[in-house]
């Protein structure tokens, strides 16, 4: 049966209410500002152009920011649907204790980002970190806590990403029979790596209380360099021009996977 246009319009008006309301005119409001020199203590607001988008983009920081999460990105994405894809292989059939184990493997993934950040902040913090503690305890204070030290901060970082992220590949691969051959899994595949690659771009909770975006710039992302600037340095402006910069960014990506899913089908 067919709806008429009246019951779609009473169906789908709540659901358009709440996309107004809590994400179409936010991010209306948020690019208007990164036109302007907007500040929540200024007594005039003016138009600025693209001033704002050509700061972001000409400040080392933010380029450093684009450089690790595209880092992140091409080292996260495939070992998290390579690690995701093995362990639901791993659970498809009959093994003592599954449905403990699928549990327990998607507990990473159910707990917040912020709380992962904490934990893993916790355990290997370079102050006050568990690793640090034991590394003390055992006579070598000098070594560093990997999130203190330059070199090992955004391997870190994409480890404990891949740790995160993995059970949801294997989460959404579980129901799908995997004994079919790969090609039939492709549609899927494309699907969950587009998702991804979406979410590293986006990469902000976990980096914020794990490192903080350091040492230095080595773990810094756009997400972080965004909210630093708004709500750190009070520059709402430059802080919404990168939103709307890592946002394109996903578009980009999205556009992408339509490409490739229309190709496929046709």
């Amino acid at each position: 049966m067919r709806l008429s246009r009246r019951d779609r319009v009473i169906l789908f008006a709540p659901a358009a209410v709440l996309l107004t309301g809590w994400l179409i005119l936010p991010a209306v409001l948020g690019l208007l500002a990164s036109l302007t020199d907007y500040s929540p203590f200024a007594q005039a607001v003016h138009l600025s152009g693209l001033t704002n988008y050509a700061t972001v983009l000409s400040d080392h920081l933010f380029t450093a920011a684009v450089r690790n999460v595209a880092v992140l990105t091409m080292v996260a994405v495939p070992l998290e649907l390579a690690i995701g894809f093995g362990l639901a292989y791993l659970l498809r059939g009959p093994i003592w204790g599954r449905r403990l184990w699928r549990v327990l493997l998607l507990l990473p993934w159910l707990v917040s980002p912020i709380a992962s950040g904490v934990m893993w902040h916790f355990l290997l913090g370079p102050t006050r970190g568990i690793l640090n503690f034991a590394l003390g305890w055992i006579g070598r204070p000098e070594l560093a806590s990997p999130t203190g030290d330059i070199r090992l901060a955004l391997p870190t970082t994409i480890a404990v990403e891949i740790w995160r992220v993995a059970p949801l590949v294997t989460f959404l691969l579980l129901p799908t029979a995997l004994d079919v051959v790969v090609p039939a899994l492709r549609p899927l595949l494309l699907a969950i790596t587009m998702l991804l690659i979406g979410l590293s771009l986006g990469t902000f909770d976990a980096v914020l209380i794990l490192t903080g975006g350091g040492p230095g710039t080595s773990t810094v992302t756009p997400a972080l360099y965004s909210y630093n600037q708004a709500f750190g340095a009070n520059n709402w402006p430059l802080g919404a021009a990168s939103a709307w910069l890592i946002a394109a960014g996903v578009l980009g990506a999205g556009l992408v996977y339509v490409g490739l899913a229309r190709s496929r089908a046709s």
